[in-house]
């Protein structure tokens, strides 16, 4: 007989078995979450935190700078300024996090952002030594500045400007428009006098450019605190503080929001926008759920960038608080980073105003936006919310308005275009392998659950049935036994000998007493 302990001990490994594999098959999208949650959220030593303090991503960046073919003509309001894009100019990044700080008690980490930016002949258009004309940004933004100014100051600086200022355009090599930066006697005089007399002509570098000093620069990007999603994993990589502050300096109403471009609150759901955290622009970015694709093998989120991401506060409320003081309420289409830029009149928009009111189009020569070329494009993998690719197209203009203290005293206003960038992303093969790995091991944790619980009810019953069946077969074996005792003792029965074929037909015939036998 099977012992009753072995009994008792299989069939509560089955039951526990049983139980535990229909349980993770019920709840396998939890299960796989929690996982996730406990693989993703950044703390020290961590694999994740290791990628994420360098990416390992394919990071291009192509720049286009329009180039001013009819600066001659800058004085004359009836002549529309005409422009030239040249490029692009391949740049390839390789971006790391430094000085990494751990803060456990709000469950944050600060860092410092640098980047390397290395010029790709092979892939560029342009080289670094083509000439470009652009209106003169240091003047401009000297006079928007000035506005502000006390009188006396104000008049000073007209004197100097009568010296220094008088040129109209500025003819630099794309390099030095882009990161290689260049002075001019205007910054050099700003360096002569101290910050703390004259804060106003206080300017932070001693060159100026589009990409300056961006190149090997940590504090352009400046100090970022984000959280790890320890205590809430909601906030994975969401922005807590930005310069120290949970504010910007640009936009102090306005509540400092964003993912830094790494994480999203997962699992991505249809629908819902996800927004970034731009130093560049000092704001957050909102980007529309588009729909779904199939990214190499793998589902993907579309994002899309829509006309309501550069849509003054009258045309989307939620840019209201980014228009404050001496902010210029301009049609949608662009938006205002002024205070972002040093004071200096600069705006943000698509390129070549793409998806912008067709005024700032009309007013330019050489405008041709084009979906394809100019539409921002994201695609996130739901899931994991992990990146799959990023065409990131954004351009910054420069408003030039005819002051009458201005060299531009007879110009027409106009948003004169600067430079472009088409910031592109793209997922690594080994990230993507693992990102490919998840659905088979999803795959497979259902497989082995099904297989558990199979196990599991085949031991619940194993030892019942093997009880049923011998208890079957000892009861055929006893109704067996009866049987042949029956046949064993009935006195009807001869011994077999009366069945033998050498006995057949002959006839027994009882013999009287004193006869003998006859044959």
């Amino acid at each position: 007989m099977i012992a009753k302990n072995r009994i008792l001990r299989t069939s509560a490994l089955g039951i526990l078995l049983a139980t535990c594999g229909l349980t993770a098959l019920i709840y396998m999208e939890v299960i796989q979450r929690l996982v996730l949650q406990w693989f993703m959220v950044l703390k020290p030593g961590a694999f994740i935190t290791d990628l994420w303090q360098s990416p390992s991503m394919d990071i291009t960046v192509d720049l286009y700078i329009f180039n001013w073919t009819n600066s001659e003509s800058v004085s004359d309001p009836t002549v529309k300024p005409r422009f030239e894009e040249l490029g692009p100019y391949r740049f390839t990044e390789r971006m790391q996090k430094v000085n990494v700080q751990w803060h456990d008690h709000n469950s944050t980490v600060s860092y410092m952002r640098r980047s390397r930016f290395d010029f790709d002949p092979e892939h560029s258009a342009g080289r670094p030594s083509d000439p470009i004309v652009a209106p003169n940004v240091l003047i401009v933004g000297i006079y928007q500045k000035m506005l502000l100014w006390s009188p006396m100051l104000r008049s000073l600086m007209l004197m100097a400007l009568n010296f220094y200022g008088k040129e109209r355009t500025m003819v630099r090599r794309a390099g030095d428009w882009l990161f290689d930066g260049f002075d001019t006697p205007l910054i050099k005089m700003s360096k002569l006098v101290p910050p703390s007399l004259v804060p106003e002509v206080d300017f932070p570098y001693e060159k100026i450019g589009y990409g300056y000093p961006r190149n090997g620069s940590m504090e352009i990007y400046g100090h970022h605190n984000v959280y790890t999603g320890q205590d809430d994993f909601k906030k994975l990589g969401q922005i807590a503080r930005w310069r120290y502050n949970n504010f910007t300096e640009a936009s102090p109403r306005c509540q400092l929001r964003g993912s830094t471009g790494e994480f999203h609150p997962i699992p991505l759901v249809k629908g819902r926008p996800i927004s970034y955290f731009l130093p560049d622009l000092c704001r957050e970015i909102q980007v529309d759920y588009s729909g779904t694709t199939i990214f190499k093998g793998v589902e993907a989120y579309v994002y899309r960038g829509s006309a309501r991401n550069f849509a003054n506060g009258t045309d989307n409320p939620e840019h209201k608080c980014y228009c404050q003081e001496n902010c210029q309420e301009v049609r949608s289409g662009l938006l205002n980073i002024s205070s972002c830029w040093y004071g200096a009149p600069v705006f943000a928009s698509y390129p070549h105003f793409f998806k912008a009111d067709p005024y700032y189009g009309e007013h330019v020569e050489g405008m041709k936006p084009d979906k394809d070329r100019h539409e921002m494009v994201i695609m996130l993998e739901p899931i994991t919310g992990m990146m799959l690719e990023i065409k990131a197209r954004i351009m910054v203009n420069l408003l030039v308005e005819p002051k009458h203290v201005s060299v531009y005293r007879n110009s027409r206003k106009t948003f004169f275009p600067l430079i472009w960038a088409d910031y592109n992303v793209h997922i690594t093969d080994d990230l993507l392998g693992y990102l490919k790995l998840r659905p088979i091991l999803e795959t497979v944790g259902k497989i082995c659950c099904i297989l558990g619980v199979t196990l599991g009810v085949l031991m619940v019953f194993w030892y019942p049935h093997q009880l049923f069946w011998q208890k079957r077969l000892i009861h055929k074996i006893e109704i067996n036994t009866l049987e042949t005792n029956r046949i064993s003792v009935d006195p009807t029965k001869s011994s077999g000998v009366e069945d033998s074929p050498l006995l057949n037909g002959l006839q027994y015939v009882g013999v009287k007493e004193g006869e003998g036998c006859a044959l």
